[in-house]
């Protein structure tokens, strides 16, 4: 993908290059006025959650995290220590929680819903470097 300068905003940020991605997703997503009822879709999960979260990211790239397409970005500057996990949800006794609805809190504040498989296993949530994901049991956070 081709590099761009992305000029962010804000008093104490910085130019910092991008790719192509990020920086198309950043122009639409900035630019949105605020919509307190519109949702956005994570597609690697496919929940959804408000548009004012995407909006609130301060860049391109946590926006297309929040959104489940970073695996997609070629950002020059981008940690090359990016996580890819999933998680098995257990009850105390150790049994695999399975078909349960659960929330998932990602780093960038993102809320994305969904509901473990036939096995208790979660979706895949990327991060760069290591960072917690807040996994909340039982109920479809708003």
């Amino acid at each position: 993908m081709e590099q761009h300068i992305q000029k962010s905003i804000g008093s104490e940020s910085t130019d910092e290059e991008v790719c192509g991605l990020c920086r198309v997703t950043y122009s639409i997503f900035a630019s949105f006025p605020a919509m307190p009822s519109a949702e956005v879709m994570n597609v690697e999960t496919g929940d959804f959650f408000p548009v004012d979260v995407v909006r609130s990211l301060s860049s391109g790239h946590d926006m297309t995290e929040a959104l489940g397409t970073a695996w997609a970005c070629s950002c020059r500057r981008r940690p090359r220590n990016r996580f890819d996990q999933r998680f098995t949800l257990t009850d105390t006794a150790g049994n695999a929680l399975l078909n349960t609805y659960y929330t998932a809190r990602l780093p960038s504040g993102a809320r994305v819903h969904g509901m473990t498989d036939s096995q208790g296993r979660t979706g895949r949530y990327m991060t760069d470097g290591a960072h917690s994901i807040h996994i909340y049991i039982g109920h479809r956070e708003a």
